[in-house]
């Protein structure tokens, strides 16, 4: 029982670390941008790969790996269970289809996680790159 709480302590640490939502490298106007304009180019370009690259930069890391893994494990559940069917009630069993559909939407949102943020990063850079603005310093998982 004296592990135990080391082993929470672990655990809490692998997870806070996990929360903790990067930020997007500093950007500074090199064709004369207003403030305004600059707060509209970041949030316009954040949207945009966003939606390119199924990452919201604005959560976490652990935050759109759960949210990948969710929608693609339901979807994924939803298509299997179309093709062997549906259980007819609650009582009833899942299908074969229900449930390898459920682990292969799982596990392809894991793996479109895996490597998010750097995509995102780069993408997000080269946006703001192509409205005209100056990347300050890039993150070291973008070099």
């Amino acid at each position: 029982m004296a592990g135990r709480p080391v082993r929470l302590a672990l655990v809490a640490a692998l997870l806070a670390g996990g929360c903790a939502v990067a930020r997007l490298p500093e950007t500074v106007a090199t064709r004369q941008q207003t403030p305004t304009q600059h707060r509209l180019d970041v949030a316009d370009c954040k949207a945009e790969v966003g939606y390119r690259t199924n990452y919201n930069g604005d959560d976490s890391a652990m935050a759109n790996a759960i949210r990948n893994v969710f929608v693609l494990g339901t979807s994924g559940a939803a298509v299997g269970g179309l093709l062997t069917g549906l259980p007819a009630s609650t009582a009833s069993t899942a299908s074969e289809g229900l449930i390898a559909g459920a682990g292969a939407g799982g596990i392809a949102g894991g793996a479109i996680s895996v490597s998010g943020r750097s995509r995102f990063e780069r993408e997000w850079i080269g946006c703001m790159e192509s409205r005209g603005y100056r990347i300050v310093a890039r993150p070291g998982s973008i070099h």
